[in-house]
């Protein structure tokens, strides 16, 4: 099942691969390469595909240890990264970055990535049949469409308009004004990406038979129905300026959901995935979706082999006592406890009539909530995860590690929580603490899966005011999360109903580096980026008969607020990238 690595390791011995040079589009010059031979094999042409796919920025998983070991959603108001001393919390959270400090986690100008994919799409259209039959070379073709799709997804989704290029350019034959071009408009950028991903719809296979990281058609599809989503987000909710360069005309706004939400049905109705429920108890049946690693759900995801290559998400996550090193990168925020609903009554903790407890914050909540995060006495690999900061006896506080301080709290240790909570999502379980060391960590990254597309097509309908159809994409999603009221969202209606549905994928996406996009295309970063980060201070309480109790505090988690101001909406192209193309122009505010 995850042969695609190994083969790739075994043949890329072989040969050498193309290198990057560092001009503004980093594409390698053609005379670099030298083994003629790849594209008349065709172990080697996928050896060379497959690099590819290792080099393509969709990977959440993986780690990005220059920002303290957190994850990219640690950037959004889900999480705030455990370390103070890095880059996440003093650079990019507070909102003090632009176009000298604009880096990887959210910096991408893969144009490196995007020569090799034309230059593949134009050896593969010649290849001879002795060796790819047509449909073989039909396929491969499809995989590089929808990878130069997805490039320029990633590419518009941080910069807006940027540069198409769509041959491969060699500098002593490409003319200058190609060789340095303008940018594109955002909305030209779009409508390329969308019709990669009908090429590729169209001759990728339904599904690989044995290669479950390789791309089929329906990840195409899936594609078109995000990337048509963010297009009718930015027109509908953003600003045209720099001529078009950056922003989408409002009265393209219907025509992109439409094309979301067509291709949202499509994959529904006709690829033949369903919804992950394999397991009676809710959160748990959540939890697992992530680590069974069925095809039920997952339309495409990128394959992790443990020991042998692997991430070190577990690593960088799990609790304090449960940690190799490191461990906690990222605290979850109270701002996203609060967002799960009541069990009982299908309401926000902050609606009237929830039935919130505040001396029970995590019970009777939805269970996507403990699917996702790991709270106090919760049983993870075998043991309670204690996250009391101190123990109340006959009045007396006591905050001393080994008596006062549950083993995995606040204060424990500078890589423990700094929000009362952890992660679970993603972390591998089991009957005893398994201390997964770095790269041992094999839990796949699903970029697309039938829940997403679920949640697609509530927002493209409820945008198009198409409630009834709104009410019937986002029922399948909160049946499946075990809840029991407003199914359909029944108290809900008009922007009310919108918010929810944006919730809702706020809760079902966690951790899926979906929300900082998220907010960003729906223009509300300023407000839902720009908070004071709480947690829970948890206190136990023991009385004189040894009963054990435990009450909470709201508190302020960090620091200082994090910011996300007006410019931040699109990425700088940065001065470097200016120096060395000057008919690349700087996005506002920068």
């Amino acid at each position: 099942m995850k042969q695609l690595n190994l083969i790739l390791a075994a043949i890329l011995t072989v040969f050498f691969m193309v290198s990057c040079s560092d001009d503004f589009l980093n594409q390698p010059p053609l005379d670099r390469i030298t083994e003629e031979g790849v594209w008349n094999d065709k172990n080697l042409m996928d050896a060379y595909l497959f690099k590819i796919y290792d080099k393509m920025p969709w990977d959440y998983l993986d780690d990005f240890w220059g920002v303290g070991g957190s994850q990219r959603d640690a950037l959004s108001d889900l999480a705030r990264g455990t370390y103070s001393w890095t880059s996440l919390n003093n650079t990019f959270r507070p909102g003090n970055w632009g176009t000298s400090n604009n880096t990887w986690p959210i910096d991408w100008w893969g144009y490196d990535v995007l020569w090799k994919i034309n230059y593949s799409i134009e050896n593969i259209e010649q290849a001879p049949t002795s060796v790819l039959t047509p449909e073989e070379r039909n396929n491969r073709l499809g995989e590089l469409y929808f990878l130069r799709a997805y490039s320029y997804f990633e590419l518009v989704k941080r910069y807006g308009g940027v540069p198409i290029i769509l041959e491969a350019q060699n500098p002593e034959t490409t003319p200058e004004d190609e060789y340095f071009p303008e940018r594109n408009t955002e909305k030209e950028v779009y409508e390329q990406v969308l019709a990669d991903t009908q090429l590729a719809f169209d001759l990728l296979p339904d599904r690989w038979t044995s290669q479950r990281g390789r791309a089929p058609k329906w990840a195409a599809k899936a594609l078109e129905s995000r990337a048509a989503l963010y297009a009718a987000s930015i027109a509908k909710y953003g600003m045209v300026q720099l001529d078009g360069l950056v922003g989408i005309p409002t009265t393209d706004a219907d025509a992109y959901y439409q094309i979301s939400l067509a291709a949202s049905q499509k994959i529904i109705n006709e690829a033949g995935y369903q919804l992950f429920n394999k397991y009676p108890n809710a959160s748990d049946n959540y939890a697992h979706l992530f680590l069974d690693e069925t095809d039920d759900e997952t339309i495409f995801m990128k394959i992790w082999i443990p020991f042998e290559k692997g991430h070190s998400y577990d690593l960088h996550n799990v609790p304090y006592s449960y940690r190799v090193d490191w461990g906690g990168s990222m605290s979850p925020t109270k701002q996203l406890l609060d967002s799960y609903e009541m069990l009982d009554t299908g309401l926000l903790p902050t609606e009237s009539g929830s039935g919130y407890d505040e001396n029970n914050p995590f019970e009777n909540r939805d269970p996507r909530l403990k699917g996702t995060l790991l709270t106090n006495n919760d049983i993870f690999q075998g043991f309670p995860v204690e996250l009391w900061y101190g123990t109340e006896t006959n009045g007396i506080i006591d905050t001393n590690r080994g008596t006062g301080v549950g083993k995995d709290g606040l204060g424990i240790h500078p890589d423990a929580t700094k929000t009362g909570f952890y992660v679970r999502k993603h972390l591998q379980d089991g009957g005893a603490p398994l201390f997964i060391k770095e790269f041992y960590s094999g839990t796949d990254c699903i970029i697309f899966r039938l829940g997403e597309i679920y949640l697609n097509a509530a927002e493209a309908a409820i945008e198009l005011n198409m409630e009834s159809a709104a009410r019937d994409y986002i029922e399948p999603i909160r049946t499946r999360a075990g809840l029991q009221q407003n199914l359909r969202l029944e108290p809900y209606s008009g922007l009310d109903l919108r918010d929810r549905i944006r919730n809702e994928r706020k809760l079902e996406m966690a951790f899926e580096d979906q929300r900082y996009w998220d907010v960003k295309r729906w223009r509300i970063a300023t407000e839902a980026l720009s908070i004071q980060v709480e947690g829970l201070k948890i206190l136990r309480h023991i009385d004189g008969f040894g009963n054990e109790t435990f009450s909470y505090e709201t508190f302020d988690a960090e620091a200082a607020k994090m910011n996300f101001y007006e410019r931040h909406y699109y990425l700088p192209i940065g001065q470097d990238r200016i120096n060395n193309n000057n008919k690349l122009k700087e996005n506002p505010l920068y």
